[in-house]
């Protein structure tokens, strides 16, 4: 399965400056996507980190997730457009990471 993750407020903190160097990882939801990586499913991170400053976050975002820990195929940085809301048929909120198995199942 292929399977598209976002960063910010889902793998770690976001400092609402828009300064990700701050961010924080949540070590629990890594854990749970890392399994999903660990299972044979692609996990590609997409990341609206840019989209609207221009800020180019690659290298910092791929050293955070090396320190963290965070195992994955593909990271897009700034091609995400940035919204409030996602209306979407394929849509699992974070908060529902512990459902994921229904999902993919």
């Amino acid at each position: 399965m292929i399977i598209f993750v976002d960063i910010d407020n889902t793998i770690c903190t976001h400092d609402i400056n828009g300064n990700y160097d701050n961010a924080k990882p949540l070590k629990d939801n890594i854990d749970r996507i890392n399994s999903l990586f660990d299972d044979g499913h692609k996990i590609t991170y997409w990341s609206a980190r840019g989209s609207v400053t221009g800020i180019d976050w690659y290298e910092i975002t791929h050293k955070q997730f090396k320190k963290w820990g965070v195992k994955y195929h593909n990271l897009i940085l700034g091609e995400k457009p940035a919204f409030d809301l996602l209306i979407d048929d394929k849509v699992l909120n974070i908060n529902d990471i512990s459902r994921v198995d229904e999902f993919i199942k």
